[in-house]
């Protein structure tokens, strides 16, 4: 008996569990499903309360404000990287200040731009809440808004902010956001019996974290703020319609070649930058151990005036025919910036118009103890070798001619006469020969044969620059002389310093050189510019001589060749790369490269970095942003338009974006200026909505 009781006992006690446990399952289940449904509800009425009340306008009102504020912060972050403004600073990295960079643009794009309302300028967020306008666009100087309701739905809404529901917060760990409480009167629809309602709801809008990824990118010579970068020449062929557009700089080694049968007239400008039949503006400096040379027809690519804006350093500029062309007309160019010629500014074309508007600078000085035709190549002047339509030649600033002119006369040994002039015209060398009733009876003058012309050699053993200067100068006073004076279409607007002669004055007397201290101190501080820029590719990092040292050595030392590892380039050509950033073509078996109307292969060239160790021709129309580099030699040709934007972000984050297949191409020495830049890889312009805007303690006023 006692068995069957604690049996029984047991039972009981299960079954009487077993019914509690059932009624509050059914209990927790009802509270839960009547919670669900409550909530549900509340989402019900707040979706259909935002709709009538006018609340999903401004939620997209801030969305859309807050995307726009994203982009100008995205793009404060990109400038700062490009200016290199943004370093690790004391205890903070570069991202950490990017990223507090990002959070104050963000802000300011949002409260810094005023709107004046009643008299009055309030925040551009606030304005556009309040009166419901959104951003239509944005433009450089302005901020564009229009109507966030659609005229042909209408509103029954009014959508107000309280007193202090506009508001800057922060707390005490240093984060911010912009509060702002937004009341909505409105009228229900959707049934017979309308209310009146109102609802609130609270929006606060956050500066996402910067999203971007943060690689490290050595800045190298070769790449940095260069258009084109080429160790061979670049030639530019085209025809009546064809344009060059170039934002960026260009540097050109161009080839040294031999001087044929002594003839230093037209072989002492072959190599370097060649245009033809082409409309040509650049946006950028002109750099080449060569000759900028305009050979027939250059004019701009908008209007009948090329346009370089930038500074030019070249070994020659050389507007004239050549073995390019036998014709050469109809030039017109204006350097906005100061020109800087290793050896001549030269001019054999009719009918041309050439403006610098800065200052000119002829800074190699070989004028003494001249033994070699070579000599002749080192010795800056002015010449015009086309007089019989001559064309014009203006320079608006001033003028240091450091060198004087060589006539295509050889002696028996092969040396170049040296003239007495800084600035040569055709046909005034012949006063040279024309000695006899010009000098003192007692002058002890004599002169020397140099084919096809006896010229005057010496007077009283004395055969210098200085003493044909001299001489140049009194010949042309003698009213007996036989030739008369020729200024080659030539205007020189500002002062003039210059070894031999120049113009004539406003007397109508032909100035004589004259270097000073001063003078020497602007042309030394020039030619360490021209090492640095031409010798030394932009940097002399890694070069242990001094720009003094680089200059007067005359040689190139930083060169695509020993810039880039071609060895490397070849390995890794055929690779897989990131082409989320634009397009890295590597060519290292010195293979051409063939680009037709803006196409590789099939393959569309818009955007990226080509480096090349072949030449590269370009036929057709072409538009590209990033860099060009190739130790061969770069060819434009044909008509259409070409176009070519250096862009310090785009050649950046397509090397970032490969940064682990290609940072052993680059063999040089990093720039000592930039040392290291922090590269971004990818945009904080796409954030989900969450990650800027919260809403809450949304509720039905009345």
């Amino acid at each position: 008996m006692k068995k069957k009781k604690r049996g029984s006992t047991l039972v009981i006690v299960v079954i009487s569990m077993a019914i509690i446990f059932l009624v509050g399952t059914t209990i927790l289940s009802f509270t839960s499903s009547t919670y669900k449904m409550k909530v549900n509800e509340s989402k019900r009425m707040q979706n259909l309360y935002e709709a009538d009340s006018g609340l999903d306008v401004v939620e997209n009102i801030i969305i859309k404000a807050s995307q726009e504020a994203i982009k100008y912060a995205d793009t404060k972050v990109k400038e700062g990287f490009a200016q290199n403004t943004i370093t690790a600073n004391g205890d903070k990295t570069e991202k950490e200040v990017a990223n507090e960079l990002f959070k104050s643009s963000f802000y300011s794009f949002l409260t810094d731009n005023k709107v004046q309302v009643d008299g009055s300028d309030i925040d551009l967020l606030l304005y556009l809440v309040s009166e419901l306008q959104t951003i239509d666009s944005v433009e450089e100087n302005r901020i564009v808004t229009k109507s966030a309701i659609d005229a042909s739905l209408g509103k029954d809404y009014i959508i107000e902010i309280p007193e202090e529901g506009y508001k800057m917060e922060s707390n005490a760990a240093g984060d911010k956001w912009i509060n702002i409480d937004v009341n909505s009167n409105f009228e229900t629809q959707g049934s017979e019996l309308k209310q009146r309602r109102t609802v609130s709801v609270n929006f606060k809008v956050k500066a996402p974290e910067y999203n971007s990824e943060i690689n490290i990118v050595d800045i190298y010579p070769v790449f940095d703020g260069k258009s084109i970068t080429v160790d061979g020449n670049m030639s530019v062929v085209g025809t009546t319609n064809s344009n060059l557009e170039i934002t960026g700089d260009i540097w050109v080694k161009g080839i040294e070649e031999e001087i044929n049968n002594g003839s230093i007239a037209f072989d002492k400008y072959k190599g370097g930058i060649y245009l033809e039949d082409t409309g040509f503006d650049i946006t950028g400096n002109i750099y080449t151990a060569n000759t900028l040379n305009l050979g027939n027809n250059i004019k701009g690519t908008s209007g009948p005036t090329a346009l370089v804006n930038g500074e030019v350093f070249a070994k020659n500029v050389y507007i004239g025919k050549g073995d390019y062309s036998s014709v050469s007309a109809n030039n017109k160019i204006d350097f906005n910036k100061d020109v800087t010629v290793n050896n001549d500014l030269a001019i054999n074309s009719t009918n041309s118009v050439i403006n610098l508007k800065n200052n000119f600078y002829g800074i190699n000085d070989k004028t003494t103890e001249v033994t070699s035709a070579n000599k002749a190549l080192n010795s800056s002047s002015i010449i015009i070798n086309e007089v019989s339509n001559p064309s014009n030649l203006t320079i608006d600033k001033d003028a240091y001619i450091m060198g004087v002119a060589y006539l295509n006369a050889t002696d028996k040994d092969g040396n170049k006469y040296q003239t007495g002039e800084s600035v040569a015209v055709k046909g005034n060398y012949l006063a040279y020969t024309d000695v006899h009733g010009i000098l003192e009876p007692n002058s002890n003058a004599t002169l020397k044969y140099y084919s096809p012309l006896q010229l005057l050699e010496s007077i009283n053993g004395v055969s210098d620059a200085n003493m044909k200067s001299d001489y140049f100068v009194n010949y042309f006073k003698n009213e007996n002389s036989k030739y008369k004076f020729n200024d080659g279409g030539v205007t020189l607007n500002g002062n003039i310093h210059s070894v031999g002669t120049s113009l004539k004055n406003s007397a109508g007397e032909i100035l004589k050189g004259g270097i000073t201290v001063e003078t020497n101190k602007v042309v030394t501080a020039e030619r360490e510019e021209y090492a640095r820029n031409v010798f030394s590719m932009g940097d002399t990092t890694g070069i242990s001589d001094s720009l003094g040292n680089i200059y007067n050595g005359q040689t190139v030392r930083k060169t695509v060749e020993n810039q880039i590892d071609f060895n490397k380039v070849k390995e890794i050509q055929n690779d897989r790369f990131n082409k989320d950033k634009g397009l890295l073509v590597l060519k290292g078996n010195n293979e051409a490269i063939n680009i037709t109307n803006g196409r590789l292969d099939g393959e569309e060239i818009n955007k990226g970095l080509i480096i090349s160790n072949g030449d590269i021709n370009i036929e057709g129309d072409f538009n590209f942003t990033g860099t060009i580099i190739t130790s061969g030699n770069i060819t434009f040709k044909g008509q259409g338009q070409k176009v070519i934007n250096y862009s310090p972000q785009v050649v950046r984050e397509v090397i970032a974006s490969n940064y682990d297949k290609i940072k052993d191409i680059f063999k040089g020495s990093a720039s000592s200026k930039k040392g290291s830049e922090v590269k971004i890889n990818s945009s904080s312009e796409l954030l989900s909505t969450e990650r800027f805007l919260e809403k809450s303690r949304w509720k039905i006023v009345r």
